[in-house]
């Protein structure tokens, strides 16, 4: 059985990842690996990440460093937009442990090549990624 789903919606144009429980790293990449594949070029995705486990710095790492510049750069001039679905928890794991707080701030950072953002319900997520930006 899978532990993620990816469902493009073309009436909101969004793409829709959604891990269904917690995933190794290698089960997160091949995750986002069929997210990249999806044939309908969708710029705007909406990260559900509220069942997996705790925010691990080396996945954060390579999201930010290497897993979604290259993915801005395949959609360039395009921007990436990434509404980050959180649980509670990882909310407080964020705010609370510095061994990830500072690495989960820079992959959030606006100087990153895409826009991300984190949410903790779905209607907001959603309106984000489907509001164009001023």
């Amino acid at each position: 059985m899978a532990s993620y789903t990816v469902v493009y919606h073309p009436d909101l144009h969004i793409l829709f990842l959604r891990w269904l429980r917690p995933n190794t790293f290698a089960e997160s990449q091949d995750s986002y690996a069929a997210a990249l594949a999806e044939r309908h070029a969708c710029t705007r995705w909406l990260l559900d990440g509220r069942r997996t486990g705790p925010i691990e710095v080396a996945e954060t790492n390579w999201l930010a460093n290497d897993f979604f510049p290259d993915a801005a750069a395949r959609f360039a001039p395009h921007p990436l937009h990434l509404a980050v679905l959180s649980s509670p928890a990882r909310v407080e794991q964020v705010r609370t442990d510095p061994a990830v707080g500072p690495h989960v701030a820079r992959a959030l950072s606006t100087e990153r090549p895409y826009r991300a953002r984190v949410f903790t319900e779905e209607g907001p997520a959603v309106e984000w990624l489907a509001t164009p930006p001023a």
